[in-house]
């Protein structure tokens, strides 16, 4: 079966082992060079492939960096599930805290490609990196706010969520990505969940 543009799908294991390789090449030399710096040449020699076999499943340098996008996406978010699900069981405070230090450390592991994407990537060739994230975010920001705050107004609670929501992404990606010298990372995930729980949560 072939993708758009006529690139293959990897379907046996050598392939996926060969894709994987790439991807993984692509990532490191996007760490080290930036998207200026990123070229189908430079992945292919890192991952010690020809650049023909990176033709098979890659288009172009975009075609390697909306892959990398997905992957780093669908990481995030399946971390972030599981940190939602284990934020249930824990008071207040440590849940918020929970999730916001998940969604840090999320961010971190795919530090390279998503500076790449906000920073370098040109505008418009892919899809944000963040929205996923934020109706995830979202969904589970409603049910705490119904659960904690119920007396809230409807028109108020979305309007805190929608604050809310882009306190924890800008916040969680200035920690992740460009972390103030001087201040631990503890301290900044403290300082956030605080503000989010009294933002929230404020009669």
């Amino acid at each position: 079966m072939s993708r758009p543009g006529g690139r293959q799908e990897p379907r046996q294991a050598r392939s996926r082992e060969m894709v994987d390789r790439i991807l993984l090449a692509a990532a490191q030399v996007l760490a080290e060079r930036g998207y200026g710096g990123l070229s189908t040449n430079r992945v292919a020699e890192v991952a010690g492939v020809s650049v023909g076999s990176l033709y098979r499943y890659f288009q172009d340098k975009d075609d390697l960096v909306e892959h990398l996008r997905e992957r780093s996406t669908a990481d995030v978010l399946e971390a972030l599930g599981a940190g939602m699900a284990e934020a249930v069981a824990l008071p207040t405070r440590d849940a918020v805290r929970h999730v916001v230090a998940t969604l840090v450390a999320g961010l971190q592991r795919h530090r390279a490609v998503i500076s790449a994407l906000i920073n370098e990537v040109p505008l418009g060739s892919h899809g944000n990196v963040l929205p996923d994230l934020e109706r995830q975010l979202a969904h589970v920001t409603r049910m705490f706010v119904a659960s904690h705050a119920p007396g809230l107004e409807p028109a108020e609670a979305e309007a805190r969520i929608y604050l809310a929501m882009g306190i924890t992404l800008t916040t969680s990606l200035r920690i992740a990505l460009e972390p103030p010298p001087g201040i631990t990372e503890d301290r900044l995930v403290d300082l956030t969940a605080e503000l989010l729980e009294v933002g929230l949560l404020l009669p």
